[in-house]
């Protein structure tokens, strides 16, 4: 589920999205979580959110895939296609997680 801004202009789209919540990071990787429990995986702007972590931010960017390769040496391709939330900024919204 991908939370959809609202800038209130009326005649002009955008494709950023927003998403608020908690960040925090599990196997190498950042996971927003939002106060309904909605994960979201996060990719791009890896500087930005290291400094973010445990905290309460509002991130824009846009839905998007990544593809992660598990295909062992001499076994058959294992790639699994994942969906991420491709991080364009990032703001703090609070110290600390609610």
């Amino acid at each position: 589920m991908w939370a959809q801004s609202d800038s209130g202009q009326s005649g002009k789209t955008s494709d950023a999205n927003t998403l608020t919540g908690c960040l925090r990071r599990h196997d190498d990787q950042y996971i927003l979580t939002e106060d309904d429990g909605t994960a979201h995986r996060l990719s791009g702007a890896a500087k930005k959110l290291g400094h973010q972590l445990e905290r309460e931010i509002e991130v824009t960017g846009k839905p998007g895939t990544i593809s992660e390769d598990f295909t062992s040496a001499g076994g058959a391709s294992t790639v699994i296609e994942r969906e991420v939330f491709q991080v364009k900024t990032v703001k703090r919204v609070a110290d600390s997680c609610r």
